[in-house]
């Protein structure tokens, strides 16, 4: 009877989708570039380790199409709760008198509707 049991536990387990027993991975946004995500999804930004954004922090016109979830060391995890476009900007700490746009870094969103 156990036997049963477990063979039926396990062809339950294969008939549910394995999308179902696993998180989705957060996509990592690009440098520079436009990550397209879909409402819902976790989207992660890795901070350099530069000493130069060591007290950097966020900021930029995200906040309509993403809400921050996490905050661990240099990774910043964002869940996208609407569509529409979004823009994070790291901007670096630098010497007085130093270029400060040449070293800000911006990661463009495109939140799109769930399908």
């Amino acid at each position: 009877m156990q036997r049963a049991v477990c063979i039926l536990a396990l062809a339950l387990g294969c008939l549910i989708s394995s999308s179902v027993w696993s998180a989705a991975k957060p996509i990592t946004l690009i440098l520079e570039q436009t990550t397209t995500v879909r409402v819902g999804d976790l989207a992660v930004l890795h901070i350099p380790s530069d000493s130069r954004y060591s007290h950097s922090g966020a900021e930029g016109a995200w906040r309509d199409v993403l809400v921050r979830v996490r905050h661990s060391g240099h990774d910043v995890t964002f869940r996208a709760v609407r569509p529409g476009l979004g823009v994070i900007i790291i901007s670096p700490n630098v010497p007085e008198g130093d270029c400060i746009s040449c070293a800000t870094l911006h990661y463009f969103i495109d939140v799109i509707p769930q399908k």
